[in-house]
């Protein structure tokens, strides 16, 4: 009888630690599924955040090439009435150079 007690006592031993075993098991896949799904998740909040400053920096880069572009424009109109008013000067000083030779 003692031999038969002592078997079922080392048969409940061996199923108890079988059934620790798959718990423990099953507790780091639940811990392994979490952690990706954390990861996941904050890997989406990157790529998002990511999309919104390139869209930003588009954004930016457009304004910054219309603005030049205002600016080009700006500067031949200032360049260009500054070209007229030389040939004006130079008008001037022919007819004033002709009006005197004609008196003396």
């Amino acid at each position: 009888m003692k031999r038969i007690s002592l078997v079922a006592i080392a048969a409940l031993f061996v199923a108890g630690a079988q059934l620790h075993a798959q718990s423990a098991k099953q507790d780091t896949a639940k811990k392994a599924a979490a952690t990706a799904t954390k990861a996941a998740v904050k890997a989406t909040t990157a790529a998002k955040t990511a999309t919104k400053a390139s869209t930003a920096a588009k954004a930016d880069a457009k304004v910054a090439t219309t603005a030049a572009a205002k600016a080009d424009k700006a500067a031949d109109k200032m360049a260009a009435p500054a070209k007229k008013a030389r040939k004006r000067t130079a008008k001037k000083a022919a007819v004033k150079k002709d009006s005197t030779a004609k008196k003396g």
